[in-house]
């Protein structure tokens, strides 16, 4: 007997943040219920990546929304996907490709669904997607869920955390370190975020001014790049590296490939995340906690969901740096402490997996389309 085909919708093709990666490791896990098929509003890497994967990919392209014409358009040719390829569901992974996916389905009685990946804000766009017939919101986080749920006329929201692949093979400290030209006995405390101020990259370059000459044998680094919507951001960082007058202890990276993360999260003691605005998950930090570091991060929306504190991690207040460098101080000359939460973080951070998250996915699905039919 056919699986139910379930249409996966994503308005780009190319990966700018956490809602794409999360797509790709979805679609690499697959569904153990359904047969997933795709449509891309915009070509690019993604698609070839989801083409490479076997699986059916239609390119439907979508242009400004302002442009009526082609609005119609790429919703006209949604509504010929969503017949030609006999779909029981429609599942739009982006807010934006709901705009399209809601008209496109009118009429043709398939449940819809849609991802709310960030903390929607109460915008005219926002509250027109959050209007739309949906059988469901999926939803990052509570934080995430509670933002949306003042848009939505109606609460069907569904708190659906993403899930991170790890490695299969975790390079020990000792390996790391060699290969990336650390010291074995250095003590090296991270963090891996992309440059945008709400991130808090600075909150950590202030807090390791105030405790270079506490710890002195200590390597710090941060994995991440330039991004276009902060574009001055990066100046500034790089005007307070100096300032910390710590030479080669202090690594700032830029963006690096994906693959080498893990190597720099295995070489580290400690990882910090001081987002200054809310996070609506923490990717980076369920990362780092699966590899069986301790995470210092900020005490608001998603990473408080996912740390307990004092148990697999440690919460601080938003935008402190004394708290942050009290915290980190603390951790780095307290082993026995570090590593009894290193292990609790170990296991909180692989609870967060992918195969989890493909499992809620299949279980949300299925309510769905159960609830349609009974209805």
């Amino acid at each position: 007997m056919e699986r139910p085909r379930i249409g996966v919708v994503m308005p780009l093709g190319y990966q700018q943040g956490g809602a794409e990666n999360l797509l790709l490791h979805w679609l690499e896990q697959g569904s153990e219920r359904y047969t997933l098929v795709c449509a891309f509003l915009q070509d690019g890497p993604m698609v070839d990546f989801a083409r490479n994967l076997g699986l059916r990919v239609e390119v439907i392209p979508a242009t400004r929304l302002t442009n009526a014409g082609n609005y119609l358009k790429t919703v006209l040719g949604l509504r010929r996907w969503i017949k030609n390829e006999k779909l029981a569901l429609v599942f739009s992974w982006m807010p934006k490709a709901h705009l399209y996916v809601a008209p496109a389905s009118l009429g043709t009685d398939v449940p819809l669904l849609w991802f709310q990946h960030g903390i929607p804000s109460p915008d005219k766009l926002n509250r027109i997607i959050s209007r739309l017939p949906t059988d469901g919101v999926l939803c990052c986080s509570k934080t995430s869920q509670v933002a949306q749920r003042r848009l939505s006329p109606v609460d069907q929201t569904i708190v659906c955390y993403p899930g991170v692949p790890f490695p299969a093979v975790t390079p020990s400290r000792e390996e790391a370190r060699a290969r990336l030209g650390i010291s074995p006995e250095a003590r090296v405390v991270g963090m891996v975020a992309r440059w945008e101020r709400w991130k808090g990259v600075h909150v950590f370059l202030e807090a390791i001014q105030r405790s270079a000459e506490t710890l002195s044998d200590v390597t710090f680094f941060v994995a991440g790049g330039e991004h276009p919507r902060d574009p001055g951001y990066a100046a500034e960082l790089r005007q307070l590296a100096d300032k910390t007058n710590l030479g080669q202890r202090l690594r700032l990276l830029g963006q690096i490939p994906s693959a080498e993360v893990p190597q720099w999260l295995a070489a580290a003691n400690l990882i910090v995340h001081p987002a200054t605005g809310p996070e609506p998950f923490g990717m980076a930090v369920v990362e780092a906690m699966g590899m069986g570091r301790v995470v210092i991060a900020s005490n608001q929306a998603g990473p408080a969901e996912i740390i307990q504190n004092e148990i697999n991690g440690l919460l601080v207040p938003p935008g402190d740096a004394a708290a942050l460098a009290a915290a980190i101080e603390r951790m780095l000359t307290s082993p026995e402490q570090l590593r009894t939460m290193s292990e609790a973080a170990y296991t909180r951070g692989r609870s967060f997996s992918v195969a989890q998250l493909s499992a809620r996915l299949d279980e949300v699905i299925s309510g769905a389309l159960t609830g349609r039919k009974s209805t």
